[in-house]
């Protein structure tokens, strides 16, 4: 069986592609971060922006699709928990931060982020940074960001509503997109809200795909997910430089979890999870503001939020989700609570010369578990009690960008991180269980803190009005997560309390030039990771032989991107772009995996007449290396892939179009993980009014 894996990347860093639908990504100025340099042009430095016309262009509804956009992205799966990864130049969620309008999304346990749970239709742009990432910003960012910045109202009145559905390769209704945006926009100020629905009840497997132990082929067993998600806001504007706005959203998540659809030995026929999610939900209310100094450009901004994760997870013994009677069976529970905010204060010195920029940042965080479960095959349940984990973050930084001359920007910085570990518990079973409780007790973790110093450099050159070079260097840090510390996971893992922070050496340079209608642009990059956290065999007194997270690994990443944009005649463009990535784990005995060495992405955009767009692509993506399904000590080689996609838009009137599609039209079977074969064919409709 041929093993592939899907990519689907656009060059979206230079100007949109038309769409008809006027003022659909409207930017949210507030809830934009410190991706550029403040210079003329407002070079981006390696960085990327998918706007919301790129969305619709695309069909991009989930936040792991849009961010496939941006050359030097790729896209993996942890099929074994259903969820979706994205990595950035060979660096993985755990090592890059996502945030909303600014507000970092981040899961204490693990952040173990699932990427497709995000819907994007109230979204006006995607900020990504790669490598270089502003300290202004916030701690994290290792390896680059992510920032969601929501739709803004512009009018008194304003409506925006799409339904759409999704059919698999034989035609039969499989889901559904649906989503509106409206508000209202007055003098001094607007209220708006946007919802969103995605829901699928099963995706269906390539004709080619051959049947595994667990899965026959056709339609995907468990494969079905619904996700919803709200996003209000109501916003003073004073003046032209001031602005105040509270928001809320909030999401909420179901899923199943398909099981290994490759063949597995007998030794292992029990291992795989059959889990469900009863809830995935997320809340957030924040609030955030930009006051004015002076009319050249200096301002305090105040941002301050409070967040909720909750997460339902069941186990069960079989793929029928019908018993819960052996050790294997479980319920569990995540209660998560989080309150935070920064100040960012920007000086303009030197007439507009000279920009300091300080910033102060704060989080709490509290995570809370409970689990129900069997003390042995058959015997009783019980609840371990509600468990606790909390911590603080602190982070300090200041940025100064200066112009020595209109064309150049100069751009240094340095940031101090803090993490101070509160308390952390976890759940100690006896080794022999009694036969009746108490079937174990609370450890009580030691504590310790971390920090780490942040330092950047970067500089930018505007040789002419339609072109620029950029240079950076910087050094970033990330502390573990609680999973990577404390978590037992299952009885298998030891304990690393003192685990120390990963470390990021990036550097970049590039050029882009625009030529009349045509745009290229060139990144080179290098990274070097010290510190990296990995699980190696451990003898501990107790525990016998087991594993353990530590500080063993190195890897360095090198690579670049290419990219470009033409627009051959009046009715016809021509876009790609290309990325390289190379990575090598140097002092552990470990492979790099989940992500490919090559990636290509070709299109044209054809619009033969005023109402209608014709766009065909093609996806190309070569050879992976994946930790195989059945051992995670074993590594397995994927196939390179070839993917075709279409979708043809035209607009019906002024206010209503329609877009229809597919995916991977010629149905190739392809994994983006061991076990789990991907979509095959399948095909789209998207109905939209707007008003």
């Amino acid at each position: 069986m041929r093993k592939t894996i899907l990519l689907a990347t656009a060059a979206t860093c230079f100007y949109s592609l038309p769409v008809y639908a006027d003022d659909s990504g409207t930017v949210f100025d507030l809830g934009e971060v410190s991706t550029t340099a403040p210079a003329s042009g407002g070079t981006e430095i390696g960085g990327s922006t998918v706007t919301q016309d790129d969305m619709q262009e695309f069909h991009r509804d989930t936040l792991d699709k849009a961010v496939q956009l941006v050359p030097g992205t790729s896209l993996s799966a942890v099929g074994a928990r259903n969820e979706t990864d994205i990595w950035i130049r060979g660096f993985d969620r755990w090592r890059l931060r996502l945030s909303q309008d600014g507000i970092p999304i981040y899961l204490p346990a693990d952040n173990r982020i699932d990427f497709s749970q995000f819907t994007t239709g109230d979204i006006s742009e995607i900020q990504v940074t790669k490598g270089f990432t502003s300290v202004i910003d916030g701690p994290g960012a290792m390896g680059g960001s992510v920032n969601l910045v929501s739709r803004q109202v512009t009018k008194p009145f304003e409506a925006d509503v799409r339904v759409g559905s999704s059919f698999d390769a034989d035609g039969a209704f499989n889901g559904f997109v649906s989503d509106a945006f409206a508000g209202s926009r007055q003098q001094n100020w607007y209220f708006q809200g946007a919802v969103t629905e995605n829901y699928q009840n099963h995706y269906r497997l390539a004709d080619g795909f051959q049947p595994g132990t667990f899965e026959n082929g056709g339609n995907r067993d468990n494969s079905y997910h619904q996700d919803y998600k709200l996003n209000f806001k109501v916003g003073y504007v004073p003046d032209a430089l001031d602005e105040y706005s509270l928001n809320v959203i909030s999401q909420i998540g179901h899923k199943d979890n398909p099981l290994p659809d490759s063949l597995v030995p007998a030794s292992g026929s029990s291992a795989p999870k059959d889990w469900t999610w009863p809830a995935w939900d997320k809340q957030s209310l924040y609030w955030l503001s930009n006051t004015a100094l002076d009319d050249i450009g200096s301002y305090v901004k105040v941002r301050a939020y409070g967040d909720r994760f909750y997460n339902a997870l069941s186990s069960f013994d079989n793929a029928n989700f019908s018993s819960q009677s052996s050790p294997k069976s479980f319920d569990s529970r995540y209660n998560d609570y989080a309150l935070g905010g920064n100040v960012e204060y920007s000086q303009m010195l030197l007439g507009g010369q000279d920009d300091v920029k300080t910033a102060l940042h704060y989080r709490w965080d509290q995570h809370n578990a409970w689990e129900a479960t069997n003390a042995k095959s058959g015997g009783p349940w019980y609840s371990q009690p509600w468990l606790r984990d909390e911590e603080n973050t602190y982070s300090a930084a200041i940025e100064n960008t200066y112009h020595p001359v209109r064309s150049w920007d100069v751009i240094t910085g340095v940031s101090y991180d803090y993490r101070q570990m509160l308390q952390a518990e976890d759940w100690e079973t006896y080794s022999t269980v009694p036969a009746s409780g108490p079937y174990g007790y609370v450890l009580h973790y030691p504590v310790s803190d971390n920090h780490a110093v942040n330092p950047e450099l970067a500089v930018v050159y505007h040789y002419s009005a339609s072109g620029a070079v950029h240079a950076s260097v910087s050094e970033r840090t990330r502390f573990p997560t609680l999973f990577e510390m404390f978590s037992s996971r299952f009885g298998t893992v030891v304990g690393n309390a003192y685990l120390q922070p990963e470390k990021s050496d990036n550097f970049e340079t590039g050029i882009s030039q625009q030529f009349g209608d045509s745009k290229v642009g060139v990144n080179l990059f290098h990274s070097r990771i010290m510190n990296a956290i990995d699980q190696v065999p451990v003898t501990i007194a107790g525990y016998g032989t087991t594993t353990q997270n530590q500080n063993v690994g190195s890897e360095e990443h090198d690579g670049f991107e290419l990219e470009g944009k033409t627009l051959l005649s009046p009715t016809l463009i021509l876009g790609g772009n290309y990325a390289y990535l190379e990575r090598q784990i140097t002092n552990h005995v470990a492979v790099a995996t989940d992500t490919p060495k090559h990636k290509l992405f070709a299109y044209l955009n054809w619009m033969p007449i005023a109402e209608l767009s014709v766009v065909p692509s093609v996806e190309l993506d070569s050879k992976r290396w994946m930790t195989s399904a059945a051992n995670s000590y074993y590594y397995l080689r994927s196939g390179d892939c070839a993917l075709a996609n279409l979708k043809v838009s035209y607009q019906l009137s002024d206010a209503l179009s329609i877009d229809v599609g597919a995916n991977n039209l010629f149905d190739e079977n392809y994994v983006v993980e061991d076990g789990y074969n991907a979509e095959g064919r399948n095909f789209f409709t998207d109905l939209r009014m707007k008003f």
